[in-house]
């Protein structure tokens, strides 16, 4: 797939009381990401505005230069950082799509 821009998309279904101020932290920090790693072509950190979001009320889109890129960018300590500190404490559950144009 070298060549080809790799999408990755997440949706989370957060925590019950989770506070706003939390939430917004991950979200700040996630979209930090797209400016400190590279291969990253596209990070947007959004609501899930759909009617049919099954209680997955936030969203990550993403692009990366390749799949390779993805790789990288999962194995990257600042990744690992942002995970592990900020999402996991505030997200129940998540669910992720992934692929490429090819």
């Amino acid at each position: 797939m070298t060549g080809s821009a790799f999408h990755h998309v997440v949706l989370f279904r957060l925590r019950a009381g989770v506070t706003l101020d939390r939430v917004r932290a991950a979200r700040s920090a996630l979209q930090d990401l797209v400016e400190t790693l590279p291969g990253v072509l596209h990070f947007a950190v959004t609501d899930n505005l759909s009617d049919r979001n099954g209680g997955y009320t936030l969203a990550l889109f993403s692009a990366f230069e390749d799949r390779r890129a993805f790789e990288i960018f999962q194995r990257h300590p600042e990744w690992q950082r942002v995970h592990d500190e900020l999402l996991t404490p505030v997200v129940e559950h998540s669910v992720v799509a992934q692929g490429s144009a090819d």
